[in-house]
């Protein structure tokens, strides 16, 4: 049976409904978006864009980041080619871009999660798990070894086990820093100057959080006050207001 783009209208407003975190400031409106869906086995990214033309929404779908661009309107009969209705149907929204998640462990944060996806900065979307140092690998998240970003993110989501940090970040100014630790780590990491809870009492705990790797091979984290005291420390509350 073939797929017309009316088919897929639907499609497309449910993904903005059912994945809000996804979506960033789209190129058109104010009230437009956009979001990228990352197809796992080759993988191929495509960008959804959401835009209105008379109050009306208009969607419209390309490989990231760049690729000819198709537009999804509820009343086209015109037949859309298998590759898109498979980006829509199956393709896993990536969080935007910048986006701090926490992993849950008896409502604490035991590791953050930071996903990058500006076409600027990297060529494909990417993330980096970064547990707190000192805990032990048990309670980092299952997915920490992963190398492509999945479902089975949302599904932690939706179940609890991840939460987004963002608001709590842009609420706490002056407490949570990145810190350009390249030199001791091979990459930056996140430290946090003291214990501050969400509104649903979960605590993002003091301390540092290193990207994953650097812990497993042992490398020497510099102390926090080392890590506070560094004059190019930058408070990340700005960047989430």
């Amino acid at each position: 049976m073939m797929t017309h783009i009316a088919d897929m209208y639907k499609v497309c407003h449910e993904l903005f409904i059912n994945y809000p975190l996804a979506g960033r400031p789209g190129n058109g409106s104010e009230a437009g978006r956009s979001m990228i869906l990352m197809m796992q086995e080759d993988p191929v990214f495509f960008l959804l864009s959401l835009d209105y033309e008379k109050g009306r929404p208009v969607y419209s779908i390309g490989l990231w980041p760049a690729g000819g661009i198709v537009e999804i309107s509820a009343d086209d009969d015109t037949p859309v080619s298998d590759t898109l209705v498979d980006a829509l149907t199956y393709g896993v929204p990536i969080p935007r871009d910048g986006s701090l998640f926490g992993w849950i462990h008896r409502a604490s944060v035991t590791a953050l999660v930071v996903v990058y996806a500006d076409e600027s900065e990297s060529p494909v979307p990417s993330w980096a798990v970064m547990p707190l140092v000192g805990t032990q690998e048990w309670q980092w998240p299952p997915f920490t070894s992963e190398r492509l970003f999945g479902n089975w993110f949302w599904k932690h989501y939706w179940a609890g086990d991840v939460i987004c940090l963002d608001d709590l970040v842009a609420g706490t100014p002056g407490t949570v820093f990145w810190v350009d630790t390249k030199a001791a780590l091979g990459s930056d990491c996140c430290v946090v100057a003291r214990d501050i809870k969400t509104f649903t009492e979960h605590t993002l705990q003091h301390g540092c959080y290193v990207y994953f790797q650097a812990l497993r091979e042992r490398k020497s984290v510099p102390s926090m006050q080392e890590l506070l005291g560094d004059v190019g420390k930058v408070d990340l509350a700005p960047q989430y207001a």
